[in-house]
């Protein structure tokens, strides 16, 4: 496994605003999405080959793409590259000025020194933020309200019991039909969804914690084995290894 120091993330909780920095990363992702999350990405050295809705597309040094919320995508490293990823909320979109959304980003950017040609793509960056701030929101379709319902629950609250059977006998169809609506809004299934979700919510834990068997617990997992397992499948890091990797901004105390 790689070791933690090739991926670092720096967090901005009070904007909803995380900056992750990969370098010389030879990790791949398999098919995920982001949970009411804006990602921007960009390629600073090496390529990497992105699916996008079963659309492969290889993005090389100095290309920029824009992932927006529950869009189903993967990563296939097949050399070492280096990327930044930026990560905003919908919510960060839709309820701050994009002149603050702005002055968080240069000042997460001004601890990166090792970029020297950045700024060739700073503005390209800031100009995708300012679409994106303008319009305030998605602009998916509606989804039909149950698959909604549960979406937000699966959301908000992942580390709930609650079985396909039950999410089915809510919208009256059998769980095979519901699985395949909910995909088909989602990009996920209800329960690669909720997984994706728990583990989510263990990195924001993890923010405050190092205790890892009770972050499993907290986030709905059995054991501590299964938690470490499903969170270095989808974060490509061990929590321990994520613990080390992250960076809090605005957190330091004397």
């Amino acid at each position: 496994m790689e070791d933690y120091k090739s991926i670092n993330f720096l967090i901005d909780k009070a904007n909803g605003i995380e900056l992750v920095i990969c370098n010389q990363s030879i990790l791949s992702y398999p098919v995920h999405n982001h949970i009411s999350v804006y990602t921007i990405g960009l390629v600073t050295d090496g390529y990497v080959d992105v699916t996008i809705n079963s659309d492969l597309q290889r993005y090389q040094k100095g290309d920029i793409l824009v992932i927006p919320p529950y869009l189903p995508h993967s990563i296939l490293a097949t050399n070492k590259y280096s990327m930044l990823s930026l990560c905003i909320s919908r919510q960060t979109l839709e309820s701050v000025e994009y002149i603050s959304i702005k002055e968080t980003i240069i000042k997460m950017l001004s601890f990166i020194t090792s970029l020297d040609n950045l700024y060739l793509y700073i503005n390209d960056i800031f100009q995708i933020l300012h679409d994106l701030s303008l319009n305030k929101g998605d602009k998916h379709t509606p989804m039909m309200d149950i698959v909604s319902v549960v979406r937000e629950q699966l959301e908000l609250f992942p580390e709930e019991k609650i079985s396909i059977d039950e999410m089915a006998q809510l919208a009256f169809v059998s769980k095979y039909h519901f699985i395949r609506n909910f995909k088909q809004e989602v990009g996920l299934t209800p329960h690669q969804f909720q997984l994706q979700n728990r583990i989510r919510k263990a990195q924001g834990l993890l923010h405050h914690t190092d205790r890892i068997t009770e972050v499993a617990l907290d986030t709905g997992f059995c054991d501590q084995s299964h938690f470490i397992r499903q969170f270095e499948k989808i974060v490509r890091l061990t929590p321990s290894k994520y613990i080390l990797a992250c960076n809090m901004l605005g957190t330091h105390t004397d």
